[in-house]
C-alpha cells in the first residue's frame, strides 16, 4: 500500500498528515484531567481544553452543557481509577483495599481529587463501587442500614485523610516536601514556614510532634480501629 505525500517547492516530498483524531466524550475528559493534572483546578478552563484539543471551543460544547458537567465528567473518571478486589474476597479485605486505593488516588491526582468532593452529580462509577460494597456487607451479615454506615464512614475517613494530606503538603510543594522529609532540619524548616511568627515555643513542640508522624502508617492505624471495632461488634 503506497503512502499519499504531498510535493514541497522543493520538489521534496513529505507523508500527507495523518487523520484528525475525532472528538469523542472520553477524548475530552482524558484531556480536560490530564491539563488539571499539570496546571491545577484553578487554571483549567474550556477554552485552554479547547486550544489543547486542537479544535473550536464550541465543539466540546456538544459533549458537555457547561465547564461544571464536563468536571463533574472528570470526577466519575477518578472513581474509575478507584479498584476493588475479587468479589470473593472477605469484606474487611473489601474495605481497606477501596479505602487504601481511594488514598492513592490522592497521590496520583492531587490537584484534581477534590472534585469528589465538589462533583454537582452523583457518580455512576461511586455508584457501581458502593453496590459492590453494600452486597459484600450485607452478604457478611451486616444489616442494610449498618452497611450503609460502615460504606459512607470508610469512604468519608480515605477522602478526608487524603485532603487533610493536600492541605499539609500542597501539590506545589509535593517534590521539595519530598526531598526534605529525609532530614530532620528539613522536616522542622518546612514546619517553621507554616508557623506564625508568634507561635510560642511550647505549642511550636506540639506543632512538631502532631507532624513527625508516618502517614502511610497512621492511615492504616486509624483504618485498623475501624475494621477491628467492626470485627468486635459483628461477633
Amino acid at each position: 500500500m503506497m503512502t499519499e505525500s504531498i510535493e514541497t517547492r522543493e520538489g521534496q516530498h513529505t507523508p500527507a498528515p495523518a487523520a484528525r483524531r475525532p472528538l469523542t466524550r472520553e477524548r475530552i475528559l482524558q484531556t480536560g484531567l490530564r491539563m488539571i493534572d499539570q496546571q491545577g483546578l484553578e487554571a483549567f478552563t474550556m477554552r485552554k481544553l479547547a486550544q489543547e484539543l486542537g479544535v473550536d471551543p464550541m465543539s466540546i460544547y456538544r459533549h458537555f452543557e457547561n465547564k461544571d458537567t464536563l468536571l463533574d465528567g472528570v470526577a466519575d473518571m477518578l472513581w474509575e481509577e478507584v479498584k476493588l478486589p475479587r468479589s470473593e474476597t472477605g469484606w474487611e479485605a473489601l474495605l481497606r483495599s477501596f479505602a487504601t486505593s481511594l488514598r492513592a488516588l490522592a497521590h496520583a491526582h492531587s490537584h484534581a481529587y477534590r472534585l469528589l468532593c465538589n462533583s454537582q452529580s452523583l457518580s455512576l462509577a461511586m455508584l457501581r463501587l458502593s453496590d459492590v460494597i453494600l452486597e459484600q456487607l450485607q452478604r457478611a451479615g451486616f444489616e442494610p442500614k449498618r452497611a450503609q454506615e460502615i460504606a459512607c464512614t470508610v469512604s468519608s475517613y480515605a477522602i478526608g485523610y487524603a485532603m487533610v494530606e493536600l492541605s499539609m503538603f500542597s501539590p506545589d510543594l509535593s517534590e521539595r516536601v519530598s526531598e526534605e522529609r529525609m532530614s530532620d532540619i528539613g522536616r522542622l524548616t518546612q514546619l517553621m514556614r507554616r508557623l506564625p511568627r508568634e507561635t510560642p515555643a511550647r505549642l511550636v513542640e506540639v506543632a512538631c510532634i502532631l507532624t513527625d508522624c508516618d502517614m502511610d502508617a497512621q492511615f492504616i492505624f486509624g483504618l485498623d480501629l475501624m475494621l477491628t471495632s467492626l470485627k468486635i461488634k459483628q461477633e
